[in-house]
This record gives structure tokens, sequence and C-alpha cells, in this order.
């Protein structure tokens, strides 16, 4: 018989073996119900429609429902700070934008979330193409002759973004800093409004998204160059990264927008597993690959946790420096 000293300690360890093998087989059993997708968004845009993709094809690899839930505001944080504070059992994901994880955090002082704490990796999904463009009625025809206009015509040039802070921002700041010339920034709520303004000559250049293709095509844009390489949608159209020299810019490079999912940090490894393993076979879909690619995104290479992990901290480290460098806050 066991002394009544000792009791407490091994009703303790009991219950402790007995939560820990109902978590695995938990983990084991996962999913046994519809799992919560939280988009930062609005329906209608890019991410709600990657959303979408990536919930029916991992649903289905999970042979479970997925189910998207847009909680749009505060520029993601929103939805970020939801899913830092939900359970982390698997049934509430996340698929944030790279700005959200790796900028955001250097811009709002009081987030009540830790990135790099309150998240767990599942995988990347896709980085997406962005591409520089003007109106046909500008006489600009090269990135070359983007940069040397605004040199020779210092403050004549105003460049679109979809708000302070944002890629687009960051990407028109850097390339004013290394090429030494006068940009015009004009904030945006939204890339889609800057994109008409270019097309209409009130807006002097934009840095798109994929959004823009159509109009490249249908002659209303001219594309001066894409990030971070060349499309198979707009083959004539150089990479920035061939054309930065010429332009007397060699180390400019554009920042990358890339699309991922994470989960609430504490999430069992075994479910983050399960995750990432039906992500990266969605992405070896034909059909998947290829309405990603139709929409300018660049299928992730590893799509794997720890290499979505790696990223997220460089990206995060990255930003935190070019800010500062930059003098870009929330105005």
């Amino acid at each position: 018989m066991y002394p009544l000293s000792r009791l407490p300690a091994r009703i303790a360890a009991i219950a402790f073996a007995l939560s820990t093998g109902a978590g695995a087989v938990a983990a084991a059993d996962y999913p046994t119900k519809p799992i919560a997708l939280v988009v930062p968004f609005a329906p209608g845009g890019f991410v709600h429609t990657v959303a979408q993709l990536f919930a029916e094809s991992m649903g289905s690899a999970l042979n479970q429902s997925i189910v998207v839930l847009n909680k749009p505001g505060a520029n993601g944080n929103l939805a970020a700070d939801f899913v830092a504070k939900a359970e982390p059992d698997g049934y509430t994901v996340f698929l944030p934008t790279a700005s959200i994880l790796t900028i955001n955090p250097h811009l709002y002082r009081n987030l009540q979330y830790d990135v790099l704490k309150d998240f767990a990796p599942v995988g990347l999904i896709a980085n997406t193409s962005n591409v520089f463009v003007v109106s046909p009625s500008s006489g600009i025809k090269s990135f070359k002759d983007l940069v040397d206009r605004a040199r020779a015509n210092p403050g004549t040039i105003s460049y679109g973004s979809s708000g302070s802070g944002s890629i687009q921002h960051i990407a028109g700041e850097s390339l004013k800093r290394q090429a030494s010339i006068e940009l015009i920034h004009v904030p945006y709520k939204g890339i889609g409004p800057a994109v008409i303004d270019v097309v209409g000559d009130r807006l002097s250049v934009v840095f798109s998204d994929a959004s823009a293709i159509p109009q490249i095509k249908a002659g209303k844009l001219v594309a001066l160059a894409v990030s971070p390489k060349r499309l198979d949608e707009l083959r004539d159209v150089p990479a920035v990264s061939e054309v930065a020299a010429g332009a007397g810019v060699p180390d400019y490079a554009p920042p990358a927008i890339w699309y991922g999912i994470v989960a609430p940090k504490g999430t069992p490894k075994e479910i983050l597993a399960t995750l990432s393993a039906a992500l990266a076979k969605s992405l070896k879909r034909p059909d998947i690959r290829d309405k990603l690619l139709a929409a300018g995104a660049l299928p992730a290479d590893d799509p794997s946790g720890e290499a979505f992990g790696k990223l997220i901290a460089a990206d995060h480290a990255r930003y935190a420096s070019m800010l500062k460098t930059l003098n870009i806050t929330i105005e």
C-alpha cells in the first residue's frame, strides 16, 4: 500500500499519462471535424482565391472539410491575433501574407502576439510575381527608361502602393534610395485603384501584383520588369534581376511576396506533419499548379514547415533592418 504522502504525486503522474495519451490519440485520429482556414482579407481578392483552392485540395487529401473563414481588418493583424489565441488543436489555421508576419511586427507597436513565438509553420504555398507597369502614353518602355526619367526630371515620377509599409512602398523607397532619385509615394487602399490610375495617366508607375496581367495583354499597360523571375504569361518581359544593373541599380531586388499556412504555437507536431503533408500533396497536383501559375504565383519548391519557419525568421530580421534604413513608418 502506498503512503498517503505519495498519493498526490502518483495521482498527478497518472493524470499526466492519461492526458498525454489522449493527446496522442487525438493527433492520430486528426482530423475528426472541419478545419477553419482563416484568411486576413475580405472575400474576392487573390488571398481568398488561394485559400479556397487549398481548402478544397487539402480537404480532399485529409478527407475532411476545410472552411474558409474571412477575418479582415487592421491590415491582417486582426486575423493573426485571432489565430494566435486559438486552441492549438489543428482545427484553426491561418493563411497569412509575407507582410503580415514579417513587416507588420515592425510597424505596429501594440500587437498582442509575437510572430516568432505564437505561430507554428505548416508550409509555404507560393511566391507571387509582381510587375512594374506604366501607361503606354508615358513613353517609358523599359525599367532603365523609368529610372532615367526620374533622374532627368526630379519630382515628376509618382508610384502607387497599397498603403504605407506595404510591399509596393518598400519596393519604391528601396529603388529611390539605391538609384538616388526622387519618387513621389501615393498610398491607396489596395493595389487595384493604383493600377486604374496608372491606366488613366494619373499615376506614373506601380509595382502591381498579377491582377494587372489582363490589362498588360490588352495593351492598356506596359510591363517593364517582373519579380522575382520571368513569367510564362509575360514571356517577353524581363526579370528585374536581368535589367537592374543596366539601370544603374545592380543590387536592387524588390521584396518578395509569399503566402503560406501557419497554426497556433503548441499544435502537436503530428498534426503539423499531417497538415504539411496535405499541403505538399496539393502542390503536386497539376491542376493546382496550373491555377497558381496562371495567376502569376510560383508554387513553392520546398513546402515543408522547417523551410517555411526559416523563411519567416529570415524575412522578419531583414525587414526590421530595411524599414529602419528606409525610415518607413505607419503614417
